[in-house]
């Protein structure tokens, strides 16, 4: 199944802080980047690092560790579905 830019960008708001000025475009892009990601059959431990990568560098935000991992498992479960 194809994650559609909708659905990661939700699961991304579960478990990342959003700020209330965020610019939704950004997170659109990002979004089409995971999706792309996804659909290359990205491993977990891949995924995981490369979502800490653009929540530091472009989501501005800390790393939260744990909240990749889980953004990764869910993303790769969904898509698996």
């Amino acid at each position: 199944m194809t994650l559609d830019i909708k659905t990661i960008e939700a699961i991304l708001r579960q478990h990342w802080e959003m700020p209330g000025d965020l610019d939704l475009e950004k997170l659109h892009d990002n979004a089409f980047k995971i999706q792309v990601m996804v659909g290359q059959k990205y491993a977990h431990q891949n995924l995981k690092y490369q979502l800490g990568l653009i929540q530091t560098k472009e989501m501005q935000q800390n790393l939260d560790d744990q909240a990749c991992d889980r953004i990764a498992s869910e993303l790769l479960r969904v898509a698996n579905a």
